[in-house]
């Protein structure tokens, strides 16, 4: 073979080698984007229905439960990561916000404090509500007096991501305890004050 041959094979063998390589690249980025695709489709299938939250269950969202003097609404629930103004859950936490309405029926006087709103997780953990939510609507501390209602308002839990049913307990006065199922949802960016979602 000739000069002119040899380059002309040179040449051919390092464009097949080029070509090579690249066709390698493609492929590799081809499969890593079809692998991450198809993790993210994975990701978003929903794992089936939330578990069954710790029993006794004696209402469930938008029922009236009203015992011994006392009336309870759970109105509507929320699960976010913010509430704004810098109120966020810590990375492994989200919060579940719910709105209540309370109506003092009897003639004693209701505890609406952080204690007395809890919220219980299947692992038998027991977690104090937080004075936050969405702002100017959050529950008062105080529970209505004997023949009134207290505003309808947000009280609010940080649970641990994951977390898809839990128990609201609310024990207004010693002796009673009410008992809500709570399945929190889609976990929003925000909830802003009239209690809707808005992503950032």
């Amino acid at each position: 073979m000739n000069r002119c041959g040899q380059r002309v094979a040179g040449y051919m063998f390092r464009s097949l080698m080029v070509r090579h390589k690249l066709c390698t690249v493609m492929l590799t980025v081809v499969l890593g984007t079809l692998l991450f695709a198809c993790g993210e489709s994975e990701a978003a299938v929903p794992e089936g229905p939330p578990p069954d939250p710790p029993g006794p269950i004696d209402g469930q969202l938008g029922e009236t439960v009203e015992r011994d003097g006392v009336s309870i609404t759970v109105l509507r629930v929320a699960a976010t990561e913010s509430f704004g103004s810098g109120v966020f859950a810590d990375d492994a936490n989200f919060f579940i916000a719910i709105k209540i309405n309370v109506d003092n029926t009897g003639s004693a006087v209701l505890n609406q404090g952080l204690d007395a709103l809890v919220l219980e997780l299947s692992d038998g953990t027991e977690v104090k509500g937080m004075y936050s939510g969405p702002i100017a609507t959050l529950l008062p501390v105080a529970g209505p007096d004997p023949g009134k209602s207290s505003e309808p308002g947000w009280r609010s839990w940080e649970v641990p991501k994951g977390t898809r049913s839990a128990t609201l307990s609310y024990r207004p006065t010693s002796g009673l305890e009410i008992r809500y199922a709570i399945y929190p949802g889609k976990v929003l960016d925000r909830l802003t004050q009239d209690g809707e979602g808005q992503a950032w």
